[in-house]
């Protein structure tokens, strides 16, 4: 069984009533806009992400690293 892991990107760019392209320009380059606006849509969904872009969403977003994620439901094998 894996367990699959989402960012809570919706959940927090709605408490701080930021959009994409506010969390794009806060982020001072660190985040594209294409990626911020990407992940919004995705309801969190990632493949990879790499530590300097989890720094800067925590940056941005005001938050600890383990405040960006959920543990989603396990799904077996056969389900990727």
């Amino acid at each position: 069984m894996e367990r699959l892991m989402r960012l809570r990107i919706p959940e927090l760019y709605h408490a701080r009533r930021m959009t994409a392209y506010a969390v794009a320009r806060a982020s001072k380059g660190r985040i594209s806009l294409s990626t911020a606006y990407r992940l919004h849509r995705a309801n969190g969904k990632f493949d990879r992400v790499s530590s300097s872009f989890l720094s800067a969403l925590c940056d941005v977003l005001k938050v600890r690293p383990g405040d960006l994620f959920e543990r989603t439901a396990s799904r077996g094998r056969r389900g990727k």
